[in-house]
């Protein structure tokens, strides 16, 4: 995992996790993310200093409710994240490895477009992207990864 502050043209700083860096080239690309506060898809990495860890580094103090306060919201935040899917997997067609097949053909009016998710190499998602083909990425909940 890596995580990257982001920023958008009107000056907004937000903190944002991705499995890996293409994962970011991806999505920024796809316009899959945006800001929380203003929703613009202009994003871009902001310089950030690193975390370095030594032996010598000592967590300061922390008062018990900041780590409850912060563990709720990872929690509300994880079940948003759970409702979406649950939305989106109810109202969609699981077209698996297809997906990049299934999204060109709507995309140039060969099909009928419909609502659909599956599954696409990172080079069929780039080639999405090059062409101009809109899609979205869905994070990998805890669940998905057991």
């Amino acid at each position: 995992m890596i995580k990257y502050r982001l920023g958008c043209p009107s000056g907004h700083e937000f903190e944002s996790w991705f499995r890996a860096s293409a994962d970011y080239d991806a999505q920024v690309l796809a316009g899959a993310i945006e800001c929380p506060l203003c929703g613009s898809i202009d994003i871009s990495k902001v310089p950030m200093a690193p975390s370095i860890v030594t032996r010598a580094t000592v967590a300061p103090p922390r008062p018990d409710n900041a780590i409850a306060m912060q563990s709720g919201d990872a929690k509300a935040a994880l079940e948003a994240l759970r409702a979406i899917k649950k939305t989106i997997f109810e109202s969609s067609e699981d077209v698996g490895t297809r997906f990049a097949e299934e999204a060109r053909k709507m995309h140039f009016g060969e099909i009928e477009e419909r609502h659909i998710r599956g599954s696409s190499t990172l080079e069929e998602a780039r080639e999405l992207i090059d062409e101009g083909v809109p899609f979205g990425i869905l994070p990998a909940l805890p669940e998905d990864l057991n």
